[in-house]
């Protein structure tokens, strides 16, 4: 055991003095949780320019798109609007009749189609005030009223409470799969892994060093990134220790356990990341990271649910959210598909494992 923690203790040595590897290790999801936290947090505002429209009721309408929180309204004659849509400086212009007597008025709405996404936004919002406008003008109450609650046991929440379960998953099987099957199958390819054959140090110890340091440094970084999320950038997520620790610890063996089959079929450095980037490229865009598994295809999904990333961050965020409570039946249920893809795994690294 005394043998064990000492070579644990050289791997986190090496690994504090290796300074891209921190760079990967805590930097590198810290700015990318930073950055996508304030894309998707930005605030929502179109720029909609209004041409046209000079009676007093069509003032009233031109001051109800003004009064909508997601637009910038501004008032331009029709040739400058037109010019600044189509060279993208404004969303869209609402073009209104000219000298026109009675409503219903037949506005054009013109928008910069360059952006599919912000098209789509503009049209459905323009069509969304538009309705509402309509029905404030003339009074007709609405036939249905909607009160809108959240559901029990969710919680108000930002992007990045989204996303910094996502994070934490993703580095921890960003780390364990580069750690181990890179690591491994660069000291297998240069002989370092024979020579610890010739050591007093036996297999079981020189491998079990490797999943202690492998371990360390995983739960380590989470700490760090937890304590920005929540310290620096606020963000409001729940944090029951022990449930996040066994979760987080199941799902670090199952990855270095992918690893270390990764490690084994594997001869050279140079085969190894296609190899990981094969495997962790598909999960980290699909398992929901980013964005949830529900916006997916349903034949995606199916496929998707099965993947150890979905299952760790499906944990993780059902904590982090108070949508799960700890040790509750879906959170068991992900830590058990997370133990048996850990198992299966295990099996596999056992008959695929080579010294040399």
């Amino acid at each position: 055991m005394k043998q064990l923690f000492k070579v644990t203790g050289a791997l986190l040595r090496t690994f504090v003095r290796n300074r891209q590897a921190l760079f990967w290790t805590f930097f590198f999801p810290v700015l990318l949780m930073v950055v996508f936290s304030f894309l998707g947090n930005s605030n929502f505002k179109l720029t909609l320019l209004i041409t046209g429209g000079h009676s007093a009721a069509e003032q009233r309408v031109v001051k109800a798109f003004e009064k909508i929180p997601y637009f910038t309204v501004d008032r331009k004659d029709k040739g400058a609007a037109l010019h600044l849509v189509q060279i993208g400086q404004a969303d869209a212009a609402l073009v209104l009749p000219a000298n026109a007597a009675a409503p219903p008025w037949k506005a054009q709405l013109i928008y910069n189609s360059s952006n599919a996404q912000t098209a789509q936004q503009t049209v459905s919002a323009v069509e969304s005030a538009a309705a509402q406008i309509n029905l404030a003008l003339t009074g007709q109450p609405p036939v249905l009223l909607v009160t809108p609650q959240a559901a029990s046991g969710s919680r108000k929440s930002s992007f990045l409470d989204f996303l910094v379960p996502g994070i934490l998953a993703l580095m921890a099987m960003q780390n364990s799969l580069f750690g181990v099957a890179g690591g491994l199958t660069r000291w297998k390819e240069k002989g370092v892994l024979r020579r610890f054959l010739a050591t007093p140090l036996r297999p079981i110890q020189f491998l079990g060093s490797v999943v202690l340091y492998q371990m360390a440094s995983g739960l380590l970084t989470s700490g760090i990134i937890v304590a920005i999320a929540t310290l620096v950038l606020h963000a409001n997520v729940l944090l029951p220790i022990i449930p996040l620790l066994v979760l987080m610890v199941i799902g670090m063996a199952a990855f270095l356990s992918l690893g270390f089959v990764v490690a084994g079929v594997s001869r050279t450095e140079e085969a190894t990341l296609p190899i990981i980037q094969l495997i962790s490229f598909p999960m980290m865009f699909l398992s929901g990271v980013f964005f949830p598994v529900s916006s997916l295809p349903q034949f995606l999904r199916v496929i998707v649910h099965y993947l150890p990333l979905t299952y760790m961050i499906d944990g993780l965020r059902g904590m982090m959210s108070g949508q799960y409570q700890p040790w509750s039946a879906p959170v068991s249920g992900d830590i058990i598909a997370l133990l048996v893809w850990f198992l299966l795994l295990a099996v596999i690294s056992t008959r695929t494992w080579r010294w040399e």
